[in-house]
């Protein structure tokens, strides 16, 4: 993508903090420390999880063919989704945790159940008995149901303990992942919203060293990317990807979104010292206040920060608003290849 199209440059972007961040791990991240044991859920939420899981992975199996024979895929997600009650599923799945109590961490598990790709996942699969789904969608749809997969292992251990096996093993993902499923200008939908996603990366290299730490930053990503897509004011969200430094030890990942005056103005006056503190979470417009903060709770992970306080402190994560667009930021280290 080139940046000449972005609103916001390329060097207001690396203006945003200081590109020498510090990091205080021994070891690097593996992507860990945000979930549930799935013997500590109720019986009705583990049976809502474990369905959920079943279905995805039987659409995967049929969405992997998408390249190959994108019709003959077709087809068979019809017939498949003639046989699921998806409007059921997702409204069982949009109840989860309705009798949790006030851990923390179950509320953000359960958000992330909730969200990460099956946000944009649940809208195709109710249009698929309107006949509204094409050929050329399956593409998005796998892409949505692989990574909800990877978060529901990244969130709840047990539900697949193979695949969690797996996702723990050492295995480098590059950078080109990330863009193939959010690179192409897609449309990014949600209930009542949709925008433009499109992407500006500067990097090219590894940005984890396995799928379970993957799935971690995608976490991060999707949570900004559904925040953003819910509050743009005119239909598109942007992701910057720069590498810091002549080493690049870090990458900067910016996502933004134009604001109107109205979010700005309660943004502002809801954060005197500045929007950044929306990582600290509690804060919301419509959602649950946690997606934000989610974001926050990994990079403090990934670079072994005690407090979001610190992170913001030290520019590891933050939020502005530049011209108009609220723009939030954070930092993932770079693998090593």
């Amino acid at each position: 993508m080139d940046s000449v199209l972005f609103p916001i440059s390329s060097d207001q972007i690396y203006a945003l903090a200081a590109s020498d961040l510090p990091s205080y791990r021994q070891l690097r991240y593996d992507g860990d420390g945000i979930d549930l044991d799935i013997d500590s859920l109720t019986p009705s939420d583990r049976q809502i999880v474990e369905l959920l899981y079943r279905r995805l992975g039987d659409l995967l199996e049929i969405l992997r063919g998408h390249r190959e024979s994108p019709e003959g895929t077709f087809e068979r997600l019809k017939a498949y989704g003639d046989s699921i009650d998806w409007d059921g599923l997702i409204k069982l799945v949009r109840g989860l945790g309705s009798d949790d109590n006030d851990d923390p961490t179950r509320a953000k598990v359960f958000h992330d159940l909730r969200g990460g790709g099956f946000m944009a996942l649940a809208i195709y699969l109710q249009m698929i008995g309107l006949g509204m789904v094409r050929a050329e969608d399956t593409h998005r749809m796998f892409n949505l149901a692989r990574d909800q997969l990877k978060i529901m292992r990244n969130s709840v251990r047990g539900i697949d303990p193979e695949g969690f096996a797996r996702d723990r093993g050492h295995q480098l993902h590059h950078i080109g992942l990330l863009l193939e499923k959010w690179g192409g200008g897609e449309g990014h939908q949600l209930q009542g919203a949709r925008a433009e996603v499109l992407v500006d990366s500067h990097f090219q290299g590894a940005v984890s060293e396995r799928c379970l730490e993957f799935s971690a930053l995608d976490r991060v990503i999707y949570n900004l990317i559904n925040n953003a897509t819910a509050h743009s004011a005119d239909g598109k969200v942007y992701m910057s990807i720069l590498p810091l430094g002549e080493g690049a030890e870090n990458l900067r990942f910016a996502v933004f979104n134009r604001a109107s005056a109205q979010q700005q103005a309660k943004i502002e006056g809801r954060f005197p010292g500045g929007p950044g503190l929306l990582f600290q979470g509690g804060f919301t417009t419509g959602g649950s206040g946690l997606g934000m903060r989610i974001c926050a709770d990994f990079v403090c992970n990934a670079y072994g920060l005690p407090a979001v306080e610190q992170a913001l402190a030290e520019g590891h994560l933050g939020a502005r608003f530049i011209d108009g667009y609220f723009v939030a930021w954070f930092h993932w280290p770079v693998a090593a290849e």
